[in-house]
């Protein structure tokens, strides 16, 4: 198998495992699948959003907070 094989397979695995898992959550919820889909898909665009802007923060220092270990 060629790693572009690899990759489909991983991927078609990981997109059953979700769904398996969205069924449960519609299910215990009483909410239709795809209403707790959309959720999932908006929470994961928001958390990539929210990671690449800290990415593009440069790094700051708390105010406070000393380069030395606590005693």
């Amino acid at each position: 198998m060629d790693s572009e094989d690899d990759e489909g397979y991983s991927a078609n695995s990981e997109m059953r495992y979700i769904s398996l898992e969205l069924m449960k959550l519609a299910q215990k919820s009483g909410r239709p699948f795809a209403q707790v889909a959309r959720e999932y898909i908006e929470n994961t665009a928001l958390l990539q959003e929210m990671i690449i802007g800290e990415e593009a923060k440069p790094v700051q220092k708390k105010k406070g907070a000393s380069s030395k270990g606590n005693k």
